[in-house]
């Protein structure tokens, strides 16, 4: 199919002519498509504004295709391509993607003698609607920190930890500012342990263990008075961005509509982990039966590599007061006990350097709202 594009392709190129190069450097030169883009040179590549849509006719992908030039300009050319559904020998009438069907559907675009990258998108039935905005016009927000413990049940001094962090998770002082996240990297052999876990222990550079993260970046020990002041530092009184989410169990996946709404200008990016409670796994260095029994483990961090995973997936630009959602579908493991999951929702501020703006908690089996102040 792709040869006889590009021969066709080559045909259409003889029979339009030869035209002159476009100076990248030209003032009127921009992305804003203001030059003869026909005349343009460079590499393409595809792209799209959702991985995940609902396999109803109303959900929407939309795809982009940028050309960048010799020079490191890039230039939208989506209106001077072609771009064809895999396996289907004729090109979309629009860059916009719908459909009642479920499947996986893969892309690509085809400009002159060039194909561009690949991409694909799900559609899936079952998409859960989103709660309803209690207080559209509201954008004052309540603000989480995020604490990751790093742990594992062969390790004899993490049993102190959780000493503190029971502490203090009683204290609501302190419990109404974070959301803790277990990461089980210590030892394979736990029944916590995830390699979403190990993943994102080395990420955050963790060789001594018990450890704590705070916010995808600054690291500390685990004294009770560090944690505090930790917490408190780091926590803030409003936050930029608010998470609203409702999730579902369909077959062997966990389909999630996440949404957020943002208070000033800011590009985002969102990330959804699978954690499960109520995991038992004899702890070394127990001095409780509680010890023994371990929550908010990670289990999965959805997204393709470890930056999607962690740091989360670019929605892009959200205005102050607009929203952007996302859906995700994720293939659960059969061992987890799907009634003790949750989702953790992390929202990433990506505009200049990538910054934890807000997290919270959803069932996998229900939904959770704006938390307004």
């Amino acid at each position: 199919m792709k040869k006889m594009i590009l021969a066709l392709s080559a045909m259409s190129l003889l029979l339009a002519g030869c035209h002159g190069a476009v100076d990248p450097n030209e003032e009127d030169n921009k992305v804003d498509n203001k030059v003869d883009i026909s005349e343009l040179k460079g590499s393409i590549t595809l792209s799209t504004d959702r991985k995940v849509i609902g396999a109803d006719g109303k959900y929407e992908a939309k795809l982009t295709v940028i050309l960048m030039d010799s020079h490191g300009e890039e230039y939208d050319v989506t209106s001077d391509v072609e771009i064809f559904i895999e396996g289907q020998d004729t090109p979309m009438a629009d860059p916009v993607f719908k459909t009642n069907v479920e499947g996986d559907y893969v892309f690509y675009a085809v400009r002159g003698f060039d194909i561009s990258n690949s991409v694909s998108v799900q559609a899936v039935k079952g998409v859960p609607a989103l709660p309803a905005d209690p207080d559209a016009a509201n954008t004052s927000f309540a603000h989480r920190m995020l604490l990751v413990q790093h742990t594992g049940n062969e390790c004899p001094n993490c049993p102190g930890l959780m000493d503190i962090l029971k502490r203090i998770g009683d204290d609501e002082n302190y419990a109404s500012r974070y959301h803790h996240v277990a990461s089980h990297s210590y030892n394979s052999t736990d029944d916590a342990f995830s390699l979403a876990a190990q993943t994102l222990s080395k990420n955050m550079d963790v060789h001594n263990y018990p450890m704590l993260t705070y916010n995808l970046t600054s690291a500390s020990g685990y004294f009770e008075d560090e944690v505090k002041e930790s917490i408190m530092s780091l926590s803030k009184d409003v936050a930029q961005v608010g998470i609203c989410a409702s999730s579902t169990v369909e077959d062997d996946k966990i389909i999630a509509n996440v949404a957020i709404k943002s208070a000033v200008d800011s590009k985002y990016r969102i990330a959804v982990w699978v954690l499960e409670d109520n995991i038992h796994s004899p702890q070394s260095g127990a001095t409780a039966s509680w010890h023994n029994m371990h929550s908010n483990c990670l289990r999965l961090m959805y997204g393709q590599g470890k930056i999607e995973g962690i740091y989360g997936r670019s929605v892009g630009l959200v205005e102050a007061g607009a929203t952007k959602d996302m859906v995700v579908a994720i293939d659960w493991d059969p061992e987890w006990i799907i009634q003790n999951c949750e989702l953790m929702i992390i929202v990433t501020d990506a505009d200049d350097v990538v910054e934890l703006a807000n997290c919270t908690y959803c069932p996998a089996q229900g939904s959770v709202s704006y938390n307004y102040l």
